[in-house]
Parts: C-alpha cells; sequence; structure tokens
C-alpha cells in the first residue's frame, strides 16, 4: 500500500543520513589519528566505517531483509 511504501522510504533515506554520519565521523577521527597519534581516534574511525559498509549493505538488500521480494531500491 501506498502508506507502507512512504514508510519505506523514510527508513531508506534515515539509513543513508546514518551511513553518511558513519562515514563521516569515521573520516573524521582517522584525520584526527594522523594529527595526535591517538589510538582510540584510529579505533573508532575504522569501526565507525565499517558499521557505515554495514549500513549500506542493509540499504542495498532491504527487500531482502524484510521478505518482499518484488520491489528494487
Amino acid at each position: 500500500s501506498e502508506k507502507m511504501l512512504s514508510l519505506m522510504n523514510l527508513h531508506k533515506v534515515l539509513i543513508f543520513f546514518g551511513i553518511l554520519f558513519c562515514w563521516g565521523f569515521g573520516v573524521y577521527e582517522i584525520v584526527l589519528f594522523t594529527r595526535n597519534s591517538a589510538t582510540d581516534s584510529v579505533i573508532l574511525g575504522v569501526l565507525f566505517v565499517i558499521l557505515g559498509c554495514g549500513l549500506l549493505y542493509y540499504l542495498i538488500h532491504l527487500n531482502r531483509f524484510l521478505g518482499r521480494t518484488d520491489q528494487h531500491i
């Protein structure tokens, strides 16, 4: 139905912005590591980049995760 489709689109937009946030914060922390060599910065940076990649995988395969095979992204 149209209401469900609208909710699906909202979900996709929120996931997209989550990906941007994770990658942006990850890159920020990695750059911070290059300036001060703090181990926690590189750990956070790598973890957030990996988390962003996981969200991207989820977004690409969202219909499969939800058991829907009739629609594409």
